[in-house]
């Protein structure tokens, strides 16, 4: 019952709309759409008779729920059952009554849809069918907002619990990784080649997994809106000198070649290492799908009220029908001959959240003559003030 999140909250017309009908269409007084507790009964929707909260052992709903199918009574007064419930011998002064039960999306009864009247009566075979699709109706009322609220549970939870992970592995983890590059150095004694190789292999490994956990955190503290900015005037030249010198020795190891044209951009407000953090991920990415030899073309300037950069690599291309998935978190594509960089699919992603977060857009697009771009555009005039953003 809890699980609905109904009980003791305030009429809502989609509730309200269905005892109208149950109303009109039965022509009875009085409907109502009830919910029954441990030791209550609760009304969630009233029409004909004031919403009222009774004990569950002096509630009608109660014996729909025992019965499990509709309950019909004639005339209240003369059924021992109820004749000396409060709203019998009281306001409303329920003669009729006929209830149909309503099942929670878990399949448990939880209410009842009813309509009475002061005078003895029956339903014929059309109102009763028509009692049984209106509760029909309430039970898709219940199901459709839960079976929402239940996925947004369950997405929230699983981040939760991924930043959580996150969070208790990157201190040991650095911790290891520190260790193990002290003992590759030979501070601590030389190492035979074959333990070389194997600490080498490991503090490798922990180094990615430390990046890996540094980026589930980064990517969480988005998803809450909760990436804090450190801003300050700077411009877009700026921030690309200092991501192409973060990817020289990823671009000499591969043999290629980047190469920068700027204009004379406007100075903008931001983040400056998130802003490096951005372009060095672009960067790493045109050059893992370059060919050896091939080039990687920055450039930065300005059109209007935007300070903008793009990367421009001459790889394999990324399919018109996938550049706006590759900014969704973990996803990944196979580019012929890209090399690995052992992440896990979560740097567009977070690339895509800082430019949002300066006020910007990160896009890409197919490039002339094969390869893609990737387009960075900012607002020239931001925030004016050194806060988090959230």
């Amino acid at each position: 019952m809890r699980a609905l999140r109904l009980l003791n909250t305030p009429p809502e017309d989609r509730f309200d709309r269905i005892t109208r009908v149950a109303r009109d269409l039965l022509d009875v007084p009085i409907a109502m759409i009830t919910l029954v507790e441990v030791d209550r009964q609760w009304t969630k929707s009233a029409v004909g008779a004031p919403a009222r909260e009774l004990p569950r052992n002096k509630s009608f709903s109660s014996h729909v729920l025992a019965a499990g199918k509709l309950l019909e009574v004639f005339d209240a007064t003369l059924d021992e059952r109820f004749a000396h419930f409060p709203t019998v011998v009281g306001e409303p002064f329920v003669r009729f009554y006929a209830g149909q039960p309503i099942a929670a999306p878990s399949g448990y009864l939880v209410g009842a849809l009813c309509v009475a009247d002061r005078v003895p009566r029956r339903l014929d075979s059309r109102q009763r069918r028509s009692l049984r699709d209106l509760a029909a109706w309430v039970e898709l009322e219940y199901a459709v907002p839960r079976s929402s609220q239940w996925e947004r549970d369950a997405e929230r939870a699983r981040r939760d619990f991924v930043s959580v992970v996150s969070h208790e592995l990157r201190t040991p983890l650095t911790s290891i990784r520190g260790s193990l590059e002290l003992i590759e150095s030979g501070r601590f004694g030389e190492l035979t080649p074959m333990v070389a190789k194997l600490v080498g292999i490991a503090a490798k490994n922990a180094g990615r997994m430390v990046r890996l956990a540094e980026d589930v955190v980064d990517l969480h503290l988005m998803q809450r809106g909760k990436l804090h900015l450190r801003l300050a005037t700077l411009t877009l030249p700026e921030v690309v000198d200092q991501a192409v010198l973060a990817v020289r020795d990823v671009a000499d190891r591969a043999s290629v070649q980047v190469e920068v044209s700027c204009d004379d951009p406007a100075p903008l407000r931001g983040d400056a290492d998130r802003l490096v953090q951005v372009l060095t991920n672009l960067l790493v990415n045109a050059v893992n799908v370059s060919p050896p030899q091939g080039t990687v073309t920055v450039h930065c300037g300005t059109d209007g009220a935007w300070a903008e950069c793009s990367v421009r690599d001459h790889g394999p291309g990324i399919p018109q029908g996938q550049l706006d998935e590759i900014f969704e978190p973990f996803v990944q594509f196979e580019v012929p001959g890209q090399r690995r960089n052992g992440r896990a699919g979560l740097g567009l992603a977070i690339a895509g959240g800082i430019v949002a977060a300066h006020g910007g857009h990160l896009g890409a697009r197919p490039a002339e003559g094969g390869g893609s771009v990737f387009e960075v555009s900012l607002p020239t005039t931001g925030p004016d003030s050194d806060r988090p953003w959230w």
